[in-house]
């Protein structure tokens, strides 16, 4: 019963969630992070930028997943995408800012 219920909820969510309601997929892929389905929403910033869809916005949300899950090399390249389109977009340089104070005091604390 306990199965069925979480499968329910999931269900629920997901249709909420369905792409052909959002402008775009990485709209999609916010929604789906903020409900915490992280590895769809991963899915989802992926599939835009091999869409060719490249955007500061993808790349920046790509980076704060692999921070989420440990991935430290991967944020720090999605970052830097994601400056090299949007090298004066405050909110990427303040992430970026932060996720380099976290680097730098867990590489002091080894």
């Amino acid at each position: 019963m306990k199965h069925i219920f979480i499968l329910t909820v999931t269900m629920s969510i997901l249709v909420s969630c369905h792409p052909g309601s959002f402008k775009s997929e990485i709209d999609f892929a916010n929604k789906l992070a903020q409900q915490g389905l992280w590895k769809e929403a991963h899915f989802r910033w992926q599939k835009s930028i091999t869409k060719g869809k490249e955007t500061a916005a993808a790349y920046n949300n790509l980076a704060v997943y692999y921070e989420k899950t440990g991935n430290r090399e991967k944020a720090e390249a999605a970052y830097k995408n994601a400056l090299k389109l949007e090298p004066q977009n405050q909110y990427i340089v303040s992430n970026y800012k932060k996720f380099k104070q976290k680097k730098e005091k867990n590489k002091n604390e080894k």
